[in-house]
């Protein structure tokens, strides 16, 4: 029976929450430290060999966070222009990957793994998140956890993630991860327009892992349609109850997002 994977539908609180976490991996990177909500305690840092941080681990009585950043500075743009294709090594049949991202993942994926196999309990879910560029390394995560850690049913929620990999990867993952959902903003230009037309002759998916959940908010300033602030501000006005749920349970978890109006 363990190897049945249960599926869940999607489910506009838990978009809320983990739209969230991926905000505060951002700030993770710029501050070294966040607020967590209440019940969650900050266990490990995602760390590259080369000290950048790209993420934390958070904990509950009944779950782990995984939650990854998305491009904040100029060797993340580097790394994400090397759009050669390799071999993703970590699932065996799993395809070829963006080059750049992968580098990327494989400098904290041993580690990375580790902690998450030590914080395994049979009472609790594996829930990864990510936002742009943070989306596609969740994306390689969530395949590696489910195959290769004790968490064999992730649940992942990516906002506006990009481009990451071939079909040989996406058919894998399916596979393997039954519970992964792409949140996309229709008017995100950089995710739907941009990213796509500078793949366009390279044999890479807009992987869209999962089910695709789009929004629909549109801002004068194009990059706003793009950030994962204005991704949570647009969901706490789509589900303003689970936003109240929220705000109630954990106080000053939501960042101020009055600027996406």
């Amino acid at each position: 029976m363990k190897n049945i994977k249960e599926l869940f539908e999607f489910d506009g609180k838990m978009a809320l929450f983990l739209a969230v976490m991926s905000y505060k991996a951002y700030i993770v990177h710029e501050l070294c430290t966040i607020e967590l909500p209440k019940h969650y305690e900050m266990k490990q840092e995602i760390i590259t060999d080369s000290g950048e941080t790209f993420g934390f681990i958070a904990e509950s009585e009944d779950s782990l966070v995984v939650a990854f950043r998305g491009t904040k500075t100029m060797d993340n743009v580097s790394s994400y222009l090397d759009i050669s294709q390799i071999p993703y090594t970590y699932v065996s049949n799993s395809g070829l990957t963006h080059r750049g991202i992968t580098k990327i993942y494989s400098t904290f994926r041993n580690a990375l793994l580790a902690d998450i196999n030590h914080l395994y309990s049979d009472d609790k879910k594996l829930l990864v998140t990510g936002h742009s560029l943070g989306g596609s390394l969740a994306a390689l995560f969530t395949l590696d956890a489910a195959v290769n850690t004790n968490f064999k049913n992730p649940i992942l929620y990516s906002f506006a993630s990009l481009p990451i990999a071939d079909e040989g990867f996406t058919k894998k993952f399916y596979e393997e991860v039954k519970n992964s959902i792409r949140v996309v903003n229709v008017h995100d230009a950089i995710s739907n327009c941009m990213t796509p037309l500078f793949f366009k002759n390279k044999p890479l998916l807009n992987l869209p892992v999962g089910q695709e959940y789009q929004l629909n908010f549109k801002n004068r300033r194009y990059i706003q349609n793009h950030r994962i602030l204005c991704y949570i501000h647009f969901l706490s006005k789509q589900y303003p109850n689970e936003y109240k749920e929220l705000r109630n349970k954990y106080p000053g978890f939501f960042p101020v997002s009055t600027l996406c109006e």
